[in-house]
Protein backbone atom coordinates (compact mmCIF):
# COMPACT_ATOMS: atom_id res chain seq x y z
CA UNK A 1 0.00 0.00 0.00
CA UNK A 2 3.17 2.50 0.76
CA UNK A 3 4.31 1.44 -2.69
CA UNK A 4 1.06 2.79 -4.20
CA UNK A 5 1.26 5.62 -2.49
CA UNK A 6 4.85 6.78 -3.58
CA UNK A 7 4.10 5.64 -7.05
CA UNK A 8 0.99 8.02 -6.97
CA UNK A 9 2.97 11.04 -5.57
CA UNK A 10 5.68 10.47 -8.10
CA UNK A 11 2.96 10.85 -10.77
CA UNK A 12 2.12 14.47 -12.61
CA UNK A 13 -0.99 15.70 -11.73
CA UNK A 14 -2.64 15.26 -15.22
CA UNK A 15 -1.94 11.93 -14.87
CA UNK A 16 -3.37 11.72 -11.19
CA UNK A 17 -6.43 13.65 -12.31
CA UNK A 18 -7.12 11.25 -15.69
CA UNK A 19 -6.83 8.27 -13.19
CA UNK A 20 -9.09 9.71 -10.55
CA UNK A 21 -11.45 10.61 -13.92
CA UNK A 22 -11.33 7.50 -14.64
CA UNK A 23 -11.93 5.68 -11.35
CA UNK A 24 -14.68 7.97 -10.27
CA UNK A 25 -16.54 7.64 -14.15
CA UNK A 26 -15.99 3.75 -13.25
CA UNK A 27 -17.73 3.95 -9.42
CA UNK A 28 -20.79 6.29 -11.14
CA UNK A 29 -21.49 4.11 -13.91
CA UNK A 30 -21.66 0.43 -11.68
CA UNK A 31 -24.04 2.42 -9.50
CA UNK A 32 -26.35 3.38 -12.35
CA UNK A 33 -25.87 -0.32 -13.99
CA UNK A 34 -27.55 -1.28 -10.45
CA UNK A 35 -29.61 1.24 -10.02
CA UNK A 36 -31.05 0.47 -13.58
CA UNK A 37 -31.45 -2.88 -12.80
CA UNK A 38 -33.17 -2.75 -9.87
CA UNK A 39 -35.23 -0.40 -11.51
CA UNK A 40 -36.27 -2.46 -14.36
CA UNK A 41 -36.57 -5.17 -12.27
CA UNK A 42 -39.12 -3.57 -10.38
CA UNK A 43 -41.08 -2.38 -13.50
CA UNK A 44 -40.90 -5.70 -14.66
CA UNK A 45 -42.53 -7.23 -11.76
CA UNK A 46 -45.18 -4.27 -11.63
CA UNK A 47 -45.75 -5.24 -15.38
CA UNK A 48 -46.41 -8.87 -14.51
CA UNK A 49 -48.90 -7.63 -11.67
CA UNK A 50 -50.79 -5.35 -13.67
CA UNK A 51 -51.52 -8.55 -16.23
CA UNK A 52 -52.28 -10.53 -14.08
CA UNK A 53 -54.94 -7.89 -12.11
CA UNK A 54 -56.09 -7.55 -15.76
CA UNK A 55 -56.55 -11.09 -16.34
CA UNK A 56 -58.84 -11.40 -13.36
CA UNK A 57 -60.77 -8.03 -14.16
CA UNK A 58 -61.30 -9.56 -17.60
CA UNK A 59 -62.83 -12.81 -16.61
CA UNK A 60 -64.84 -11.64 -13.68
CA UNK A 61 -65.83 -8.39 -15.66
CA UNK A 62 -68.84 -10.72 -16.96
CA UNK A 63 -70.12 -12.60 -14.11
CA UNK A 64 -72.66 -10.56 -12.27
CA UNK A 65 -74.46 -10.00 -15.20
CA UNK A 66 -74.32 -14.26 -16.14
CA UNK A 67 -75.33 -14.36 -12.09
CA UNK A 68 -78.56 -12.33 -12.53
CA UNK A 69 -79.07 -14.09 -15.50
CA UNK A 70 -78.62 -17.69 -14.04
CA UNK A 71 -81.06 -16.25 -10.89
CA UNK A 72 -83.94 -15.78 -13.84
CA UNK A 73 -83.30 -19.10 -15.04
CA UNK A 74 -83.65 -20.50 -11.37
CA UNK A 75 -86.90 -18.69 -10.77
CA UNK A 76 -88.42 -19.81 -14.41
CA UNK A 77 -86.78 -23.59 -13.84
CA UNK A 78 -85.32 -24.26 -10.89
CA UNK A 79 -84.19 -27.79 -11.27
CA UNK A 80 -82.92 -27.57 -15.26
CA UNK A 81 -79.58 -29.48 -16.72
CA UNK A 82 -79.14 -25.65 -17.93
CA UNK A 83 -79.11 -23.84 -14.87
CA UNK A 84 -76.70 -26.53 -13.31
CA UNK A 85 -74.26 -26.03 -16.45
CA UNK A 86 -74.39 -22.40 -15.90
CA UNK A 87 -74.39 -22.49 -11.95
CA UNK A 88 -71.57 -24.95 -12.49
CA UNK A 89 -69.61 -22.75 -14.83
CA UNK A 90 -69.79 -19.40 -12.61
CA UNK A 91 -68.49 -21.36 -9.59
CA UNK A 92 -65.61 -22.36 -11.91
CA UNK A 93 -65.28 -19.18 -13.03
CA UNK A 94 -65.20 -17.30 -9.54
CA UNK A 95 -63.40 -20.47 -7.90
CA UNK A 96 -60.59 -20.02 -10.65
CA UNK A 97 -60.33 -15.82 -11.33
CA UNK A 98 -62.32 -14.59 -8.08
CA UNK A 99 -61.41 -12.64 -4.99
CA UNK A 100 -60.83 -14.46 -1.85
CA UNK A 101 -64.09 -13.00 -0.71
CA UNK A 102 -65.99 -14.22 -3.76
CA UNK A 103 -64.24 -17.75 -3.25
CA UNK A 104 -65.83 -17.79 0.59
CA UNK A 105 -69.37 -16.19 -0.83
CA UNK A 106 -69.13 -19.14 -3.54
CA UNK A 107 -68.16 -21.99 -1.42
CA UNK A 108 -70.17 -21.62 1.44
CA UNK A 109 -73.00 -20.89 -1.04
CA UNK A 110 -72.11 -24.74 -2.66
CA UNK A 111 -71.56 -25.96 0.82
CA UNK A 112 -75.08 -24.97 1.60
CA UNK A 113 -77.19 -26.02 -1.77
CA UNK A 114 -75.65 -29.05 -1.16
CA UNK A 115 -77.05 -29.89 2.57
CA UNK A 116 -80.31 -28.16 1.27
CA UNK A 117 -80.83 -30.74 -1.26
CA UNK A 118 -81.12 -33.26 2.04
CA UNK A 119 -83.01 -30.56 4.34
CA UNK A 120 -85.78 -28.46 3.91
CA UNK A 121 -84.50 -24.83 2.19
CA UNK A 122 -84.05 -21.29 3.55
CA UNK A 123 -84.56 -19.32 -0.19
CA UNK A 124 -83.87 -16.32 1.90
CA UNK A 125 -80.41 -17.27 2.65
CA UNK A 126 -79.53 -18.55 -0.94
CA UNK A 127 -81.12 -15.34 -2.38
CA UNK A 128 -78.92 -13.52 -0.24
CA UNK A 129 -76.15 -15.63 -1.14
CA UNK A 130 -76.52 -14.84 -4.66
CA UNK A 131 -77.13 -10.77 -4.44
CA UNK A 132 -73.76 -11.37 -2.03
CA UNK A 133 -72.00 -12.78 -4.72
CA UNK A 134 -72.77 -10.24 -7.35
CA UNK A 135 -72.02 -7.68 -4.93
CA UNK A 136 -68.91 -8.92 -4.23
CA UNK A 137 -67.97 -9.37 -7.95
CA UNK A 138 -68.93 -5.83 -8.66
CA UNK A 139 -67.06 -4.29 -5.76
CA UNK A 140 -64.19 -6.54 -6.99
CA UNK A 141 -63.83 -5.14 -10.25
CA UNK A 142 -65.00 -1.77 -10.21
CA UNK A 143 -64.56 -0.47 -6.25
CA UNK A 144 -68.05 0.12 -6.59
CA UNK A 145 -70.46 -0.93 -3.20
CA UNK A 146 -74.38 -1.68 -4.51
CA UNK A 147 -76.63 -2.42 -1.81
CA UNK A 148 -77.92 -6.34 -2.03
CA UNK A 149 -80.80 -5.11 -1.60
CA UNK A 150 -81.05 -3.09 -5.16
CA UNK A 151 -80.70 -6.87 -6.71
CA UNK A 152 -83.66 -8.01 -4.44
CA UNK A 153 -85.53 -5.32 -5.34
CA UNK A 154 -84.82 -5.93 -9.22
CA UNK A 155 -84.87 -9.78 -8.82
CA UNK A 156 -88.32 -10.16 -6.41
CA UNK A 157 -91.61 -9.11 -7.75
CA UNK A 158 -93.28 -9.35 -3.92
CA UNK A 159 -89.87 -8.26 -2.49
CA UNK A 160 -91.52 -6.20 -0.27
CA UNK A 161 -93.32 -8.79 1.97
CA UNK A 162 -89.97 -10.53 2.48
CA UNK A 163 -87.93 -7.67 3.13
CA UNK A 164 -87.27 -8.10 6.86
CA UNK A 165 -86.29 -11.53 6.53
CA UNK A 166 -84.33 -11.07 3.75
CA UNK A 167 -82.39 -8.11 5.14
CA UNK A 168 -82.06 -10.62 8.61
CA UNK A 169 -80.16 -13.63 6.22
CA UNK A 170 -78.18 -10.61 4.33
CA UNK A 171 -76.82 -9.07 7.17
CA UNK A 172 -76.22 -12.66 9.10
CA UNK A 173 -74.20 -14.29 5.76
CA UNK A 174 -72.19 -10.47 6.17
CA UNK A 175 -71.37 -11.17 9.67
CA UNK A 176 -70.69 -15.56 9.40
CA UNK A 177 -68.40 -14.55 6.35
CA UNK A 178 -66.44 -11.37 7.92
CA UNK A 179 -67.62 -9.22 4.17
CA UNK A 180 -67.27 -5.52 3.93
CA UNK A 181 -69.47 -3.84 6.39
CA UNK A 182 -71.29 -1.52 3.27
CA UNK A 183 -72.67 -5.22 2.16
CA UNK A 184 -75.16 -5.04 5.22
CA UNK A 185 -78.56 -3.89 4.86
Amino acid sequence: MQDAIEIFGRMSDDLKGAIITAVFTSIVSIIGFILTNKNMSKNLKNELKKEKTTLHIQKMSEMPYAILILMDKMIKKPESEEVLDDFRKIMNTVCAYGSKDAIKIASVMQSENYKNQKNNVNMYRILSFYSLLVTQIKFDVTNIVNSPELWFKLKINDYDKMRDEMIKENNKIVDELDLNEDFKI
